[in-house]
């Protein structure tokens, strides 16, 4: 043992140092060793079913599985052995007894481990004559998957994925013996949010994906880096274009946010991208209100006139800009334009995000994802994170289950981390303020006496259009109560990045109180529709669809002021736009996002812009320009020089760190049977440690040297692009310019006073598959999306005379109308809606920051 702990480990004759305990494959690889393997995977447990990663170990009398084995002082092996090298071609024969060799039409073929291992481990020829094991093919389990059973190899990956990582126990392995195959039980589709994760991992083609199945090879493909455009958790991801089409994305790993996974959302709702309807080129309404497209500098002049009405001009931002995006948004509202009018909560309008300024120097986060792993508790307070922050849903459910945090869950009705978290706080409706405050006074016995550090508090706007104020005021309380840090999960890719850059009414850039603060997207909107604002600038949003309140939205767009739309999509905003112009998607630009622990991550263009569609900050530079103001931006580089020089919390931020591409490909270095891979005096990294780079090429976003394929294996490269986060200093702020304070809700005695015909306490959210304009273009996403429905109390159906599935009539735009009822563990009193569902959007129904329906018998 070294003076520093560490065991010392003779690797094909290098030395290296690597903490007691860890795999020898982990530790070989790290070395530049690589030993093959199927079963194994870095993001789950080890097996050791394939065999595969048999190594010669001194002093041990048979060969050892190198994924199953730790590491010891003294140890001395050898990965290219004779009789380790011989393990490896007998297994690979063995393998091939049954498997088809159908390459030329498997959709893996080109970048399947199968297939490369073969050829770089194989024996050459088989021995085995025999007729191969055969089934029905090409079995379609879902409406994303498809499976071809006899190509399997049974090394249990998606099986333990399924079991380990996301808890949806769909596929199994059935049957014994040579009939053992990977299957669905009774014909049940694979119904699962992550299913994507299972083909990705499959180390052959058995598990593929239906919308890219036949589309392309690896080698036609154009890849680039990027991070998902949807929710905040900001997945990193891959795309890959072929002939100017996005086609495929692909999770990249990264151990600080989603390991080496992603949502089904974040994987396949990408076609948007390449919709046929994209807007292309600017339009101008018309005096007879027809559309015109008109090149960039009418739409601009046309523009400038109507944005030059100073403080009568509102500007609404969406949550899917980048950092870059709200910079030049919140300068051109409050320095060009010379309004303290703009906001960036739509869906999650009535959100006080300034309130955390009372815990640190931050309106976000204080806490990282994997803060939640050392937690000893986790509160949680906010909306069911497996339908709108997927991947924050797998961390939890790794801290509780693999890491014995205690998860408490405050909620009005149940969500998915009800299945393992320790307590379940079933607050009345409104209620959840008074039950956060119980685990801080001790009131909420059971749960408060379980509470203990160091703890993790994390609070998001669970309910569209409610205000927040309460809840998120006794959650701060709670973490101030314990020293904690605070998890603050607003809704979409952008979202924080718009707080951070000063797109927020009470803040400016860098979270310092605006001198006049504005109004929010409510006031505006009702203003707008007073006739009290001249023009609405509306940058990437569709208040129509997304704000809590439709009726109200749609009365300001036609209250006469001016509406100019910054879209990637035809919306019903854009519809009523006077002068629209065309937005770049995620895929088509460099940017950054900021996820909801303040992680910026850097995108990185692989497919140019459809038509004279562009940047939504260069947009607004022309705009700027077109009123007199030229910032002199000439490309992301030149906004990052005004970001750091101007935006105080990111002047640290080095944009160069974030953007290191891959190391040039070395293929001589990809094997451990090549004379010189190994690095002499190397010192293996461990937890935090340093990880080489440059030894291997077969990036993710770099296809055609893929053997081994590095999102098949550690993929250092991704480790090159971990994202930074911009420093914090504790100590709250006193005091904010949001809303004051709100009462902590409803006596628990609300739901017993309820008389029949009284309203009910209406709640909504999100859910994964919704008619956004994203999403709703992948029409296998579509397809699989929940139909509208209602959940209420069992002895709330029971007192309209009805019953789980019949049908109950709500009033929508003063017209009943009838939706079916889904018995549910909800608060008394309380009803829940899905938000954006096919045939009713909920913001129909919503008025106020306090919505309640009346449901009554059809």
């Amino acid at each position: 043992m070294t003076g520093n702990g560490k065991a010392e480990v003779t690797i094909n004759g290098t030395k290296v140092e690597a903490e007691p305990g860890r795999i020898l494959i982990d530790v070989a690889e790290e070395m530049g060793v690589f030993v093959p393997r199927f079963c194994y995977h870095p993001g789950l447990k080890s097996v050791a079913v394939c065999r595969m990663c048999l190594v010669q170990v001194e002093g041990q009398g048979k060969l050892l599985p190198a994924c199953a084995t730790p590491v010891a002082d003294g140890m001395s092996v050898n990965t290219v052995d004779e009789q380790a090298v011989d393990a490896q071609k007998g297994m690979l024969e063995f393998l091939l007894i049954n498997h088809p060799l159908d390459c030329p039409i498997c959709d893996r073929g080109g970048e399947c481990p199968l297939q490369d291992q073969t050829y770089a481990h194989g024996p050459g020829s088989s021995r085995y004559i025999e007729p191969k094991r055969t089934y029905e093919k090409a079995l379609e389990i879902s409406d994303l998957v498809v499976l071809d059973r006899e190509r399997c190899v049974l090394c249990w990956r998606c099986v333990r994925f399924s079991d380990e990582i996301a808890g949806d126990q769909f596929i199994q392995l059935v049957d014994r013996g040579p009939g053992t195959q990977i299957l669905t039980f009774n014909d049940e589709p694979f119904d699962s949010y992550f299913s994507g994760n299972t083909i990705q991992i499959c180390p052959v083609g058995a598990l593929t994906s239906k919308p890219y199945r036949f589309v392309s090879r690896p080698w036609d493909l154009k890849s680039a880096p990027s991070v998902c455009a949807y929710c905040s958790v900001g997945c990193p991801l891959t795309n890959d274009v072929r002939r100017g089409e996005l086609v495929r994305t692909q999770a990249l790993p990264n151990e600080n946010v989603n390991d080496f996974w992603t949502c089904d959302k974040g994987r396949f709702g990408y076609h948007y991208v390449s919709s046929q309807d994209r807007l292309d080129t600017p339009l101008v309404r018309q005096a007879e209100g027809a559309f015109e497209a008109t090149g960039w500098g009418e739409a601009l002049a046309t523009a400038a006139e109507h944005l030059g009405k100073g403080a009568r001009v509102g500007v609404i931002a969406g949550g899917h800009l980048t950092t870059e995006d709200a910079y030049a948004v919140a300068r051109l509202a409050k320095t060009t334009v010379g309004t303290p009018h703009v906001d960036s909560r739509i869906q999650d309008e009535g959100a006080p995000y300034e309130l955390a300024l009372r815990l640190g120097s931050v309106a976000g986060s204080t806490a990282t994802l994997n803060d939640l792993a050392g937690a000893r508790t986790i509160v949680w307070v906010g909306p069911d994170p497996k339908e709108v922050l997927p991947v924050l849903y797998l961390r939890l459910r790794e801290a509780v289950l693999d890491h014995n945090a205690k998860l408490i869950v405050v909620a009005p009705r149940r969500m998915s981390l009800d299945a393992f978290a320790t307590h379940v706080v079933r607050c009345d409706p409104a209620g959840e303020a008074r039950a956060v405050k119980g685990l801080v006074d001790g009131s909420e016995a059971t749960p408060a006496g379980d509470v203990g550090d160091p703890l993790v508090a994390c609070w998001g706007p669970s309910s569209p259009g409610r205000d927040e104020t309460a809840v998120f005021a006794a959650v701060i309380e709670l973490a101030a109560a314990h020293g904690s840090k605070l998890l603050m999960c607003p809704p979409h890719a952008g979202s924080q990045g718009l707080i951070d850059m000063g797109v927020y009414p009470s803040l400016d850039a860098s979270y310092v109180d605006a001198s006049t603060p504005g109004m929010t997207t409510r006031e505006m909107l009702e203003a707008a529709a007073a006739g009290e604002l001249d023009t609405l600038l509306i940058v990437g949003a569709d208040p129509i669809a997304d704000f809590p309140d439709a009726e109200l939205a749609e009365r300001a767009l036609a209250g006469g002021a001016a509406v100019i739309v910054v879209e990637i999509l035809p919306t019903e905003t854009v519809a009523r736009g006077d002068v629209v112009f065309p937005s770049a998607a995620y895929a088509e630009r460099d940017g950054t996002f900021t996820n909801l622990e303040r992680r910026l991550q850097k995108l990185e263009p692989v497919m140019p812009p459809p038509g004279s569609a562009t940047e939504p900050w260069k947009i607004c530079a022309r705009l700027a320009a077109a009123l007199g103001e030229d910032w002199g931006w000439t490309g992301f580089d030149s906004v990052w020089q005004d970001i750091k020089a101007n935006v105080a919390s990111h002047a640290a931020i080095d944009v160069e760190r974030l953007a290191q591409r891959a190391p040039a490909p070395a293929p001589f270095n990809e094997s451990g049977y090549e004379p010189g891979t190994s690095q002499a005096g190397s010192a293996a990294a461990g937890a935090g440690g340093t990880y080489p780079t440059g030894h291997r090429s077969g990036a993710p976003f770099q296809t055609g040297q893929n053997w081994p394929l590095s999102w098949e294996l550690r993929a250092f490269e991704a480790k090159q692009r971990p994202g930074l986060i911009p420093a914090h200093e504790p100590g709250g702020r006193g005091s904010s310019n949001g809303r004051g304070e709100a009462s902590s809700g409803p006596s628990p005695a609300l739901a017993a006073r309820r008389k029949s015909g009284d309203p009910f306490v209406l709640y909504t959210g999100r859910f994964i598959y919704d008619e956004g304009a994203m999403v709703s273009r992948t029409s296998a996403l579509r397809a699989i999306q929940k139909k509208p429905f209602i959940e209420m109390h069992p002895e709330d159906v029971k007192e309209l005379g009805l019953s789980d599935g019949d049908e109950a009539a709500i009033e929508v735009g003063g017209a009943p109308r009838r939706i079916r009822i889904v018995v549910s563990d909800i608060s008394k009193g309380a009803v829940f809606m899905p938000y954006d569902q096919a045939g009713l959007r909920a913001n129909r129904l919503l008025k106020g920051d306090q919505p309640t329906v009346v449901v009554t018998t059809p």
